[in-house]
């Protein structure tokens, strides 16, 4: 019997963490994929296939034969910061693909003018932890508008996955207990201060990387409610019935607890089981679930500094984890446990949409993941954020008409 080959969609493969996702996915995946590297620099794009075609080739001694399916692995060009390359790229899909099983939102970009050396100094005696934990020591410009006039680093990193999803909803759309996932590279730093309701774009922002991670937050917590047909209150009384139903009162996660893979939160991602709270809205379901995740302290390039000073952070970044930092993951392959763990993760019920899943490691680099709730979420934020998102796409579907 052949087994079905699912579809993967990794936005930002051809390095880093994205390119780890890759890795990981066919690596330990229990079905064959097709899996799409979506990348925004041709040469770039093609060195990453070649070294993970490579990697399958000379390394399925790490899997056992008997589970080890080889990819069929594709290059699409995208760049997430340009409207007109989004949707051309969602033609482009939905031409080839009738389904589309994961879409991994992880393309991102952090712009750096370079080091705060002040603030350094300062936190070197205050909080010498957040040298190695947080990026708030990157001088960062102020968003410039791109042509689609919207902040460059909300763009990459929000809208343009935003456009996306919605672009390629009816593909990702499968069944209630096999539906698509829609799983987000979040980050460790996101963090509702350095949001403002009336700069939602965090044009004005000191730190419009942080901003638009809860952004990403927020969106990817509302998109299941949408997806759901449900608004926000209506979902907590499913879910809360879902939970009176199964007698599973006691399994919710609690926050920053560390797992090995198994965890039954409360508010669950399946609607499947309140049926009857359903059935009472209008909107048409999509089988779709949106989860967030985050990958810990990665030591790569994103912030653009120099070598040394990468180098050199990441000898720190070693240094505490000894010491029992846990969230110091360093490495892509490590970051991207929580998004192949989500991704692979059965049955769906068992994840939990309003958490976010984050890539630990111990002190000399055994892995676990830590779930904590995304505890300052509001629902009025997040309806308030979308429906930006929303009326930006359909100003950008109309001028592209």
């Amino acid at each position: 019997m052949t087994t079905e080959r699912k579809v993967a969609i990794v936005t930002g493969a051809n390095s880093g963490v994205g390119y780890s996702i890759v890795q990981r996915l066919v690596d330990e995946s229990p079905f064959p994929l097709t899996i799409i590297l979506a990348c925004r620099n041709k040469t770039r794009a093609q060195e990453a296939l070649t070294s993970l075609q490579l990697h399958f080739s000379t390394h399925t001694s790490s899997c056992p034969s008997t589970t080890f399916h080889a990819p069929e692995l594709k290059i699409e060009l995208v760049d997430v910061g340009s409207a007109a390359s989004v949707l051309a790229f969602n033609t482009r899909i939905l031409s080839q693909h009738s389904q589309v099983d994961f879409l991994f939102c992880n393309a991102g970009i952090l712009p750096s003018a370079g080091l705060m050396w002040g603030k350094i100094v300062k936190d070197m005696f205050q909080a010498p932890m957040s040298l190695v934990t947080r990026s708030d020591v990157l001088l960062q410009p102020k968003q410039h508008l791109t042509e689609d006039g919207i902040g460059n680093v909300l763009a990459c990193n929000v809208f343009g996955h935003y456009l996306m999803i919605k672009g390629l909803e009816e593909v990702l759309s499968r069944t209630e207990e096999d539906p698509g996932r829609v799983i987000w590279t979040g980050s460790l730093t996101a963090e509702k201060s350095n949001f403002q309701i009336d700069d939602w774009q965090g044009l004005e922002a000191i730190q419009p990387y942080e901003s638009s991670k809860w952004v990403t937050d927020l969106l990817a917590i509302r998109l299941n409610e949408e997806w759901a047909g449900n608004s926000d209150s209506d979902m907590g009384s499913v879910h809360s019935a879902s939970v009176g139903i199964s007698g599973d009162s006691s399994s919710a996660a609690s926050s920053g607890s560390e797992m090995s893979g198994a965890s039954t939160p409360t508010r669950r991602v399946t609607r499947s089981t309140s049926k009857t709270a359903l059935a009472t809205t209008p909107t048409t379901k999509k089988h779709i679930v949106s989860l967030s995740t985050q990958p810990g302290v990665v030591a790569s390039g994103i912030g653009g500094l120099a070598a040394w000073i990468v180098f050199l952070r990441m000898v720190l970044h070693y240094v505490v984890r000894i010491f029992g930092e846990r969230n110091q993951t360093i490495s892509g392959h490590h970051g991207a446990h929580s998004n192949v763990y989500v991704a692979l993760k059965q049955p769906v019920e068992k994840l939990d949409y309003r958490s976010k899943y984050g890539s630990c490691v111990k002190n000399f680099g055994k892995e676990f993941l830590k779930v904590e709730k995304v505890a300052e979420y509001e629902s009025g934020q997040a309806e308030f954020v979308v429906g930006k998102l929303e009326a930006l796409r359909q100003e950008v579907l109309a001028k592209k008409l």
